[in-house]
Protein backbone atom coordinates (compact mmCIF):
# COMPACT_ATOMS: atom_id res chain seq x y z
CA UNK A 1 0.00 0.00 0.00
CA UNK A 2 1.01 3.65 -0.33
CA UNK A 3 3.14 4.96 2.56
CA UNK A 4 2.01 8.54 3.11
CA UNK A 5 4.89 9.19 5.51
CA UNK A 6 7.32 8.54 2.65
CA UNK A 7 5.41 10.92 0.35
CA UNK A 8 5.67 13.79 2.87
CA UNK A 9 9.22 12.80 3.83
CA UNK A 10 8.54 12.52 7.57
CA UNK A 11 8.97 9.72 10.13
CA UNK A 12 5.95 7.71 11.24
CA UNK A 13 6.02 9.43 14.65
CA UNK A 14 5.92 12.94 13.16
CA UNK A 15 3.94 15.54 15.08
CA UNK A 16 1.04 17.52 13.60
CA UNK A 17 3.33 20.56 13.28
CA UNK A 18 5.96 18.51 11.43
CA UNK A 19 3.30 17.10 9.11
CA UNK A 20 1.96 20.57 8.36
CA UNK A 21 5.43 21.99 7.70
CA UNK A 22 6.32 19.10 5.40
CA UNK A 23 3.03 19.46 3.54
CA UNK A 24 3.52 23.19 2.96
CA UNK A 25 7.06 22.63 1.74
CA UNK A 26 6.10 19.82 -0.64
CA UNK A 27 2.93 21.56 -1.88
CA UNK A 28 4.87 24.74 -2.66
CA UNK A 29 7.52 22.76 -4.53
CA UNK A 30 5.05 20.73 -6.65
CA UNK A 31 2.29 23.34 -7.13
CA UNK A 32 1.05 23.18 -10.80
CA UNK A 33 1.06 26.98 -11.10
CA UNK A 34 4.82 26.95 -10.59
CA UNK A 35 5.44 24.38 -13.31
CA UNK A 36 3.32 25.74 -16.13
CA UNK A 37 0.84 22.88 -16.19
CA UNK A 38 3.42 20.05 -15.90
CA UNK A 39 1.30 16.86 -15.52
CA UNK A 40 3.97 15.02 -13.51
CA UNK A 41 4.19 17.87 -11.02
CA UNK A 42 0.38 18.02 -10.85
CA UNK A 43 0.26 14.29 -9.98
CA UNK A 44 2.93 14.74 -7.29
CA UNK A 45 0.94 17.65 -5.86
CA UNK A 46 -2.19 15.47 -5.70
CA UNK A 47 -0.28 12.74 -3.84
CA UNK A 48 1.12 15.24 -1.31
CA UNK A 49 -2.37 16.69 -0.73
CA UNK A 50 -3.86 13.21 -0.30
CA UNK A 51 -1.09 12.21 2.13
CA UNK A 52 -1.67 15.26 4.30
CA UNK A 53 -5.47 14.81 4.28
CA UNK A 54 -5.02 11.30 5.69
CA UNK A 55 -2.21 11.92 8.20
CA UNK A 56 -3.68 15.16 9.58
CA UNK A 57 -6.87 13.27 10.55
CA UNK A 58 -6.29 11.18 13.68
CA UNK A 59 -8.84 8.51 12.69
CA UNK A 60 -7.54 8.15 9.15
CA UNK A 61 -3.95 8.18 10.39
CA UNK A 62 -4.51 5.35 12.87
CA UNK A 63 -6.25 3.34 10.16
CA UNK A 64 -3.34 4.03 7.78
CA UNK A 65 -0.80 2.97 10.45
CA UNK A 66 -2.68 -0.30 11.04
CA UNK A 67 -2.66 -1.02 7.33
CA UNK A 68 1.09 -0.32 7.17
CA UNK A 69 1.74 -2.64 10.12
CA UNK A 70 -0.49 -5.60 9.26
CA UNK A 71 -1.19 -5.19 5.56
CA UNK A 72 -4.51 -5.63 3.75
CA UNK A 73 -6.74 -8.68 4.24
CA UNK A 74 -6.81 -10.46 0.95
CA UNK A 75 -9.50 -12.70 -0.46
CA UNK A 76 -8.62 -16.35 -0.14
CA UNK A 77 -9.82 -19.09 -2.38
CA UNK A 78 -11.17 -22.10 -0.59
CA UNK A 79 -10.80 -25.32 -2.47
CA UNK A 80 -12.15 -28.76 -1.66
CA UNK A 81 -10.94 -31.98 -2.98
CA UNK A 82 -13.36 -34.86 -3.13
CA UNK A 83 -12.14 -38.04 -1.57
CA UNK A 84 -11.94 -41.18 -3.55
CA UNK A 85 -15.10 -42.59 -5.11
CA UNK A 86 -16.55 -46.00 -4.46
CA UNK A 87 -15.39 -48.46 -7.06
CA UNK A 88 -18.25 -49.90 -9.03
CA UNK A 89 -19.06 -53.50 -8.21
CA UNK A 90 -18.97 -56.01 -11.00
CA UNK A 91 -22.30 -56.29 -12.64
CA UNK A 92 -23.63 -53.06 -11.12
CA UNK A 93 -24.15 -49.67 -12.84
CA UNK A 94 -21.18 -47.30 -12.41
CA UNK A 95 -21.96 -44.21 -10.31
CA UNK A 96 -20.23 -41.79 -7.95
CA UNK A 97 -21.39 -41.42 -4.37
CA UNK A 98 -19.41 -38.78 -2.46
CA UNK A 99 -19.26 -39.21 1.28
CA UNK A 100 -21.44 -37.08 3.55
CA UNK A 101 -18.34 -35.43 5.07
CA UNK A 102 -17.43 -34.04 1.63
CA UNK A 103 -20.78 -32.34 1.32
CA UNK A 104 -20.41 -30.81 4.73
CA UNK A 105 -16.92 -29.55 3.94
CA UNK A 106 -18.19 -28.03 0.70
CA UNK A 107 -21.05 -26.33 2.53
CA UNK A 108 -18.75 -24.96 5.21
CA UNK A 109 -16.29 -23.71 2.58
CA UNK A 110 -19.07 -22.02 0.67
CA UNK A 111 -20.47 -20.46 3.84
CA UNK A 112 -17.02 -19.24 4.86
CA UNK A 113 -16.30 -17.73 1.45
CA UNK A 114 -19.75 -16.12 1.36
CA UNK A 115 -19.24 -14.63 4.84
CA UNK A 116 -15.83 -13.22 3.91
CA UNK A 117 -17.21 -11.78 0.67
CA UNK A 118 -20.13 -10.24 2.55
CA UNK A 119 -17.83 -8.69 5.15
CA UNK A 120 -15.51 -7.28 2.48
CA UNK A 121 -18.40 -5.95 0.40
CA UNK A 122 -19.97 -4.33 3.43
CA UNK A 123 -16.63 -2.87 4.47
CA UNK A 124 -16.03 -1.48 0.99
CA UNK A 125 -19.51 0.03 0.93
CA UNK A 126 -19.03 1.65 4.34
CA UNK A 127 -15.61 2.93 3.30
CA UNK A 128 -16.98 4.41 0.06
CA UNK A 129 -19.81 6.04 1.96
CA UNK A 130 -17.34 7.47 4.45
CA UNK A 131 -15.07 8.79 1.70
CA UNK A 132 -18.06 10.32 -0.08
CA UNK A 133 -19.17 12.03 3.13
CA UNK A 134 -15.67 13.35 3.83
CA UNK A 135 -15.34 14.62 0.27
CA UNK A 136 -18.74 16.31 0.46
CA UNK A 137 -17.73 18.04 3.69
CA UNK A 138 -14.41 19.10 2.14
CA UNK A 139 -16.09 20.47 -0.98
CA UNK A 140 -18.61 22.34 1.15
CA UNK A 141 -15.81 23.96 3.14
CA UNK A 142 -13.98 24.93 -0.02
CA UNK A 143 -17.19 26.39 -1.44
CA UNK A 144 -17.48 28.51 1.68
CA UNK A 145 -13.97 29.82 1.07
CA UNK A 146 -14.87 30.54 -2.55
CA UNK A 147 -17.75 32.70 -1.37
CA UNK A 148 -15.21 34.72 0.63
CA UNK A 149 -13.07 34.96 -2.51
CA UNK A 150 -15.95 36.44 -4.50
CA UNK A 151 -16.86 38.79 -1.67
CA UNK A 152 -13.28 40.12 -1.49
CA UNK A 153 -13.30 40.58 -5.26
CA UNK A 154 -16.54 42.57 -5.16
CA UNK A 155 -14.96 44.81 -2.54
CA UNK A 156 -11.98 45.40 -4.82
CA UNK A 157 -9.50 43.49 -2.65
CA UNK A 158 -7.83 41.53 -5.44
CA UNK A 159 -4.88 40.53 -3.28
CA UNK A 160 -7.07 38.92 -0.62
CA UNK A 161 -9.18 37.25 -3.27
CA UNK A 162 -6.10 35.72 -4.92
CA UNK A 163 -4.57 34.63 -1.62
CA UNK A 164 -7.74 32.80 -0.59
CA UNK A 165 -7.95 31.08 -3.97
CA UNK A 166 -4.31 30.07 -3.86
CA UNK A 167 -4.85 28.57 -0.41
CA UNK A 168 -7.30 26.10 -1.93
CA UNK A 169 -4.47 24.54 -3.93
CA UNK A 170 -5.44 22.10 -6.67
CA UNK A 171 -9.04 22.32 -7.86
CA UNK A 172 -11.30 19.27 -8.00
CA UNK A 173 -13.28 18.28 -11.07
CA UNK A 174 -16.41 19.70 -9.44
CA UNK A 175 -14.67 23.07 -9.04
CA UNK A 176 -14.16 24.09 -12.67
CA UNK A 177 -15.91 27.41 -12.03
CA UNK A 178 -13.37 28.16 -9.30
CA UNK A 179 -10.49 27.36 -11.63
CA UNK A 180 -11.96 29.66 -14.30
CA UNK A 181 -12.43 32.42 -11.73
CA UNK A 182 -8.76 32.21 -10.77
CA UNK A 183 -7.62 32.39 -14.40
CA UNK A 184 -9.74 35.50 -14.99
CA UNK A 185 -8.52 37.04 -11.73
CA UNK A 186 -4.87 36.67 -12.79
CA UNK A 187 -5.64 38.38 -16.11
CA UNK A 188 -7.50 41.17 -14.31
CA UNK A 189 -4.58 41.83 -11.95
CA UNK A 190 -2.11 41.90 -14.85
CA UNK A 191 -4.28 44.29 -16.88
CA UNK A 192 -4.69 46.65 -13.93
CA UNK A 193 -0.94 46.66 -13.42
CA UNK A 194 -0.41 47.48 -17.11
CA UNK A 195 -2.91 50.35 -16.92
CA UNK A 196 -1.26 51.81 -13.83
CA UNK A 197 2.13 51.55 -15.56
CA UNK A 198 0.83 53.34 -18.65
CA UNK A 199 -0.62 56.11 -16.44
CA UNK A 200 2.70 56.56 -14.63
CA UNK A 201 1.31 55.26 -11.34
CA UNK A 202 4.38 53.10 -10.75
CA UNK A 203 3.72 52.23 -7.10
CA UNK A 204 0.32 50.72 -7.85
CA UNK A 205 1.74 48.98 -10.92
CA UNK A 206 4.41 47.35 -8.75
CA UNK A 207 1.84 46.29 -6.12
CA UNK A 208 -0.26 44.54 -8.77
CA UNK A 209 2.69 42.91 -10.53
CA UNK A 210 3.94 41.71 -7.15
CA UNK A 211 0.73 39.69 -6.69
CA UNK A 212 1.71 37.61 -9.73
CA UNK A 213 5.23 36.71 -8.58
CA UNK A 214 4.28 33.13 -7.64
CA UNK A 215 2.67 32.37 -11.00
CA UNK A 216 4.08 31.43 -14.40
CA UNK A 217 3.46 34.90 -15.86
CA UNK A 218 6.23 36.24 -13.59
CA UNK A 219 8.81 34.25 -15.58
CA UNK A 220 8.04 36.01 -18.86
CA UNK A 221 10.36 38.65 -20.29
CA UNK A 222 7.50 41.09 -20.88
CA UNK A 223 6.47 40.88 -17.20
CA UNK A 224 10.04 41.47 -15.99
CA UNK A 225 10.53 44.43 -18.34
CA UNK A 226 7.36 46.03 -16.98
CA UNK A 227 8.58 45.52 -13.42
CA UNK A 228 11.92 47.12 -14.33
CA UNK A 229 10.17 50.05 -16.02
CA UNK A 230 8.03 50.64 -12.92
CA UNK A 231 11.07 50.56 -10.63
CA UNK A 232 12.90 52.93 -12.91
CA UNK A 233 9.92 55.28 -12.92
CA UNK A 234 9.99 55.26 -9.11
CA UNK A 235 13.69 56.14 -9.18
CA UNK A 236 14.73 52.74 -7.81
CA UNK A 237 17.32 52.08 -10.50
CA UNK A 238 19.10 49.46 -8.41
CA UNK A 239 15.99 47.28 -8.30
CA UNK A 240 15.43 47.83 -12.01
CA UNK A 241 18.98 46.62 -12.68
CA UNK A 242 18.36 43.53 -10.53
CA UNK A 243 15.39 42.66 -12.72
CA UNK A 244 17.46 43.16 -15.89
CA UNK A 245 20.19 40.94 -14.48
CA UNK A 246 17.57 38.27 -13.84
CA UNK A 247 16.43 38.61 -17.45
CA UNK A 248 20.04 38.12 -18.52
CA UNK A 249 20.21 34.91 -16.46
CA UNK A 250 17.06 33.75 -18.23
CA UNK A 251 18.95 34.04 -21.53
CA UNK A 252 17.46 37.30 -22.79
CA UNK A 253 20.18 38.82 -24.95
CA UNK A 254 19.39 41.29 -27.74
CA UNK A 255 20.97 44.52 -28.91
CA UNK A 256 17.96 46.45 -27.56
CA UNK A 257 18.34 44.75 -24.17
CA UNK A 258 21.95 45.88 -23.86
CA UNK A 259 20.96 49.38 -24.97
CA UNK A 260 18.43 49.49 -22.12
CA UNK A 261 20.98 48.15 -19.64
CA UNK A 262 23.50 50.76 -20.71
CA UNK A 263 20.93 53.54 -20.36
CA UNK A 264 20.14 52.42 -16.81
CA UNK A 265 23.80 52.62 -15.84
CA UNK A 266 24.33 55.91 -17.67
CA UNK A 267 21.24 57.83 -16.60
CA UNK A 268 20.33 56.04 -13.38
CA UNK A 269 23.69 55.15 -11.86
CA UNK A 270 25.86 57.76 -13.65
CA UNK A 271 28.33 54.95 -14.33
CA UNK A 272 29.60 55.72 -17.84
CA UNK A 273 32.20 52.96 -17.80
CA UNK A 274 29.65 50.21 -17.16
CA UNK A 275 27.20 51.86 -19.55
CA UNK A 276 29.81 51.83 -22.32
CA UNK A 277 30.47 48.15 -21.66
CA UNK A 278 26.81 47.25 -22.32
CA UNK A 279 26.55 49.61 -25.30
CA UNK A 280 29.54 47.92 -26.91
CA UNK A 281 28.13 44.44 -26.32
CA UNK A 282 24.91 45.53 -28.02
CA UNK A 283 26.79 47.08 -30.95
CA UNK A 284 28.88 43.94 -31.43
CA UNK A 285 25.74 41.82 -31.33
CA UNK A 286 24.14 44.02 -34.00
CA UNK A 287 27.23 43.72 -36.21
CA UNK A 288 27.21 39.94 -35.77
CA UNK A 289 23.65 39.86 -37.05
CA UNK A 290 24.77 41.70 -40.23
CA UNK A 291 27.57 39.23 -40.79
CA UNK A 292 25.19 36.30 -40.45
CA UNK A 293 22.46 37.71 -42.70
CA UNK A 294 24.51 39.75 -45.19
CA UNK A 295 28.01 38.33 -45.02
CA UNK A 296 31.47 39.56 -44.06
CA UNK A 297 31.24 42.38 -46.64
CA UNK A 298 28.33 44.02 -44.77
CA UNK A 299 30.25 47.31 -44.06
CA UNK A 300 30.30 47.93 -47.82
CA UNK A 301 26.78 46.92 -48.87
CA UNK A 302 24.71 47.77 -45.80
CA UNK A 303 22.36 50.77 -45.78
CA UNK A 304 19.85 52.40 -43.44
CA UNK A 305 16.91 50.44 -44.90
CA UNK A 306 18.55 47.20 -43.77
CA UNK A 307 19.15 48.28 -40.17
CA UNK A 308 16.62 48.61 -37.30
CA UNK A 309 16.32 52.08 -35.80
CA UNK A 310 17.47 50.73 -32.43
CA UNK A 311 20.84 49.86 -33.97
CA UNK A 312 21.42 53.51 -34.88
CA UNK A 313 20.71 54.43 -31.26
CA UNK A 314 23.19 51.94 -29.88
CA UNK A 315 25.99 52.92 -32.29
CA UNK A 316 25.50 56.56 -31.42
CA UNK A 317 25.49 55.70 -27.70
CA UNK A 318 28.87 53.97 -28.07
CA UNK A 319 30.37 57.02 -29.78
CA UNK A 320 28.74 59.57 -27.45
CA UNK A 321 29.87 57.69 -24.32
CA UNK A 322 33.45 57.53 -25.61
CA UNK A 323 33.26 61.30 -26.13
CA UNK A 324 31.84 61.86 -22.63
CA UNK A 325 34.74 59.82 -21.23
CA UNK A 326 37.20 61.98 -23.25
CA UNK A 327 38.12 58.94 -25.34
CA UNK A 328 38.21 61.04 -28.48
CA UNK A 329 39.92 58.67 -30.92
CA UNK A 330 37.62 55.82 -29.87
CA UNK A 331 34.62 58.09 -30.50
CA UNK A 332 35.87 58.90 -34.02
CA UNK A 333 36.53 55.20 -34.71
CA UNK A 334 33.05 54.25 -33.48
CA UNK A 335 31.36 56.31 -36.21
CA UNK A 336 33.93 55.83 -38.94
CA UNK A 337 31.67 53.44 -40.84
CA UNK A 338 28.21 54.48 -39.62
CA UNK A 339 28.40 57.63 -41.78
CA UNK A 340 28.03 55.32 -44.78
CA UNK A 341 24.78 53.94 -43.39
CA UNK A 342 23.29 57.22 -42.13
CA UNK A 343 25.01 59.91 -44.24
CA UNK A 344 22.49 62.58 -43.21
CA UNK A 345 22.74 62.03 -39.45
CA UNK A 346 23.96 65.24 -37.84
CA UNK A 347 24.55 63.66 -34.43
CA UNK A 348 27.49 61.61 -35.61
CA UNK A 349 29.09 64.67 -37.24
CA UNK A 350 28.68 66.58 -33.99
CA UNK A 351 30.38 63.74 -32.09
CA UNK A 352 33.17 63.61 -34.64
CA UNK A 353 33.71 67.40 -34.66
CA UNK A 354 33.82 67.58 -30.84
CA UNK A 355 36.21 64.62 -30.73
CA UNK A 356 38.57 66.35 -33.20
CA UNK A 357 38.27 69.48 -31.09
CA UNK A 358 39.18 67.53 -27.97
CA UNK A 359 42.26 66.11 -29.71
CA UNK A 360 43.28 69.55 -30.96
CA UNK A 361 42.76 68.58 -34.61
CA UNK A 362 41.08 71.82 -35.51
CA UNK A 363 41.46 71.43 -39.28
CA UNK A 364 39.68 68.06 -39.20
CA UNK A 365 37.03 69.61 -36.95
CA UNK A 366 36.36 72.41 -39.45
CA UNK A 367 36.09 69.92 -42.32
CA UNK A 368 33.48 67.91 -40.39
CA UNK A 369 31.53 71.10 -39.58
CA UNK A 370 31.61 72.17 -43.24
CA UNK A 371 30.26 68.79 -44.33
CA UNK A 372 27.52 68.93 -41.67
CA UNK A 373 26.51 72.45 -42.82
CA UNK A 374 26.10 71.12 -46.37
CA UNK A 375 23.37 68.90 -44.93
CA UNK A 376 21.92 71.53 -42.59
CA UNK A 377 23.17 75.12 -42.96
CA UNK A 378 22.17 75.83 -39.33
CA UNK A 379 24.47 73.15 -37.96
CA UNK A 380 26.68 74.42 -35.13
CA UNK A 381 28.63 73.11 -32.13
CA UNK A 382 27.35 75.94 -29.95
Amino acid sequence: MTNYYHILGVPSNATDAELKAAFKRKALSYHPDKHDGDKDMEELFKQVNEAYQVLSNSYKRSKHDMMLRYGRVTRTTVTHTYQGHRQPQPGRPRYYAPQMSNWKATAYAFLFAFTIALIMTTGMYINEQYKARVKAELLAGRRSTFEQVKSAHVQGDLKQSLQLLSGLGHFWTEEQDMRDFKDLLLVEIKNKGDNYLADGNYQLAISHYDMLKDYSVSNTISYMKKIATAYQGMGEVGKALEVYQMMHLYGYRTASFYLEMGSLYENGMQDLGQALNYYQIGAEMASSEYEVTIGSAYPIVINANMVPASHYDIYMKVAQTHLNLNQYQEAVDAISWTKEIWPDSLLQYEIEARSFQGMGRLSAMRQTITHAKSIDPEFSLD
